[in-house]
């Protein structure tokens, strides 16, 4: 997902595909996730006089997987990461040879060997710039790997695998550095991301078939947005001395007394 506020731009990143060493043509259609993964959202039930509506954007560029004949030709290995219990899966993450824009990464199921394009930067390819992890999303367990995108920011991909092993691109996030949280107290984990100084805040929920985005900053018409231990969102402007106090609900923000 391109950034909708500041964010690096890497529109690169989405049209790069590795195909046994080789680029690989995307579409440029939005791909759809896991086939049949359709979950509902509890409607809302009350609506507060003061209550701030977010604006939900539909995310329509998801990660790109594409699977492989062999081995991408060129590779260096960064580092790889057997996952025991994410069906024994096994995540590599590469440079190319005369590559030095992007990182890459690829997946082996039972299955077969599958590409999951550019990852991250190539200035941040380091092993410990790179994270690769199982978390609960949108009601699912899915794959996260995280490379760097700048000094503040970080590009997030997240995928399902499904039954037979086949690995789907469910979710990416470029704005900032992101975290799984169950922000709205609806029972479904979303993600939430944050970057810059002041703060950009975003967060990321599933809607029956489609993810959806909602830039945080926009809705309190603030400059600066974080998010608190405690859930609860801060916004202040440049140059105040005091932050007001926001709680996500189903309906949308409502101040924190």
């Amino acid at each position: 997902m391109f950034p909708l506020h500041k964010s690096v731009t890497l529109t690169a990143l989405l049209l790069i595909n590795l195909l046994a060493g080789c680029q690989h043509q995307v579409d440029p259609s939005p791909l759809q996730p896991a086939k049949g993964y359709h979950t509902s959202r509890p409607k809302p039930t009350d609506t507060a006089a003061n209550l701030i509506k977010l604006e939900w954007k539909l995310v329509d560029i998801i990660p790109v997987v594409s699977q492989l004949s062999a081995p991408p030709t060129g590779a260096t290995l960064i580092t790889e990461k057997k996952l025991d219990d994410f069906g024994g899966i096994q995540v590599s993450v590469y440079t190319m040879a005369s590559d030095e824009d992007y990182v890459y990464a690829g997946i082996s199921t039972s299955q077969g060997q599958y590409s999951l394009g550019a990852i991250g930067t190539y200035n941040y390819r380091q092993p410990e710039d790179i994270m690769v992890e199982v978390v609960r999303l949108f009601n699912e367990k899915v794959l996260k790997i995280t490379g760097g995108l700048g000094a503040n920011n970080s590009l997030s991909n997240y995928y399902l695998i499904d039954e037979s092993g086949n690995p789907l691109g469910l979710l990416q996030i470029d704005t900032g550095h992101s975290k799984e949280l169950d922000v709205d107290g609806d029972g479904s984990i979303e993600s939430v991301a944050a970057h810059g100084n002041p703060m950009s805040a975003y967060i990321y929920r599933w809607n029956v078939d489609h993810a959806e985005v909602t830039y945080v900053n926009d809705a309190l018409k603030a400059d600066s947005v974080v998010l608190t231990d405690e859930g609860i969102y801060e916004a202040s402007d440049i140059g105040d001395k005091q932050s007001k106090r926001f709680r996500l609900t189903l309906e949308g923000l409502i101040p924190e007394r």
